[in-house]
């Protein structure tokens, strides 16, 4: 049956975007550490902290499991570890005591619940003396479902708790817990729970383009394979330039003639190179490369030394460039010239080899290189 790849391609268009901005942690490179994430817990949840939220954190991660969970800030002391070492010689995340809990947390961001529990819950209850009282913890992403997962938890008295749950806590009392001192660290946990919650595709956007994919996965795929085609066949359009001139016919004196394949740098573009050393100092390029934009011949230095030579004085040679330099678009890279995509292989040879014929002659005359088929 013929797609309709235009409606397809209409209803894409038509699903809302948001603009996501990374947070603080996402830069960093650490959005999913689960030692990272432990420590930031830490902090917060510890009630006499200089954050100045005071009980917020420990409250609404606690009374999700224990709705008369209460601590005295003013009276009461606490005391939060890391990687406690188990009675097995694990370790376990997070152990958090006061005068009437133990709260053992095991933090599960991405990795599998291979945890000994059993092992776990024996030591948070090896803390619970004076009456305290135990609580075992999962905290996870997301809401673990699987059976084997569900009957660990089950058979050792922990209890899974997922990031969104204890967020909704915080969003909720937040407000009564902020002052002019403590904005920073309120800047902070926002950015710790955001990016928790970026690593949770359960957005309303996410939703809708996801439903998309799976309605339309048929017709997609046909397109990808069709775009991967397309773009192969431009790039085949560089190794038919690089047979159409080859380096002893075009330019004798390149120091090399090779093809960059930017696929393996992340760049979807494909380059016929040629390198010049010129006066045995400057290091001068031209790529000609393609994408689905089309067809460019850039002129470019090597390195900043090389750079400044090309067109601070190759470029105001006037026997050198076929117009004024101010002409030509430019950054760090002189364009001197485009074709569309589908420009005929003749066409660009053409123009890149009055280039390197250009470059070629320059050479011969800053250097006095003398070859009888070039001047």
């Amino acid at each position: 049956m013929q797609k309709d790849y235009t409606k397809v391609l209409l209803d894409f268009k038509s699903i809302p975007r948001i603009k996501r901005t990374r947070t603080f942690m996402e830069i960093s490179g650490y959005p999913h550490y689960e030692n990272v994430c432990s420590n930031i817990l830490k902090f917060y949840l510890n009630p006499k902290n200089e954050h100045e939220l005071k009980d917020l954190v420990i409250n609404s991660l606690a009374r999700l499991i224990d709705k008369n969970f209460k601590f005295d800030i003013d009276f009461e002391e606490v005391e939060i570890l890391r990687e406690i070492k188990t009675i097995n010689d694990k370790r376990l995340d997070l152990l958090i005591l006061t005068e009437n809990y133990a709260i053992g947390i095991e933090n599960k961001i991405f990795h599998h619940l291979h945890n000994d529990l059993g092992d776990y819950n024996n030591t948070v209850n090896s803390y619970c003396y004076n009456s305290r009282k135990p609580i075992c913890i999962v905290l996870s992403l997301n809401k673990l479902t699987s059976v084997e997962d569900i009957e660990k938890i089950n058979n050792s008295n922990f209890i899974n708790i997922t990031y969104e749950q204890i967020f909704l806590n915080i969003k909720k009392n937040i407000g009564k817990h902020l002052s002019s001192n403590n904005l920073s660290y309120v800047n902070h946990l926002n950015d710790f729970m955001k990016t928790i919650e970026n690593l949770t595709p359960k957005t309303m956007e996410n939703r809708a383009l996801w439903a998309f994919f799976k309605n339309n996965s048929e017709a997609i795929q046909e397109l990808t394979d069709g775009f991967t085609s397309y773009r192969n066949s431009l790039y085949q359009q560089v190794y038919r330039l690089n047979e159409t001139l080859p380096q002893s016919e075009f330019a004798p004196l390149v120091k090399k003639q090779w093809i960059w394949d930017g696929r393996r740098e992340g760049h979807n573009k494909l380059a016929l190179v040629h390198d010049y050393k010129i006066n045995n100092l400057y290091f001068i390029s031209i790529d000609t490369c393609i994408d689905i934009n089309g067809w460019e011949i850039q002129l470019f230095g090597r390195n900043n030394q090389s750079a400044e030579y090309l067109f601070n004085i190759m470029c105001q040679n006037k026997d050198f460039l076929p117009q004024p330099l101010e002409n030509f678009e430019r950054n760090d890279r002189l364009i001197y010239f485009k074709f569309d995509t589908d420009a005929e292989i003749a066409a660009v040879a053409q123009k890149l080899t009055d280039l390197l014929a250009r470059i070629e002659q320059y050479k011969i005359r800053t250097e006095g290189i003398v070859i009888d088929n070039l001047i």
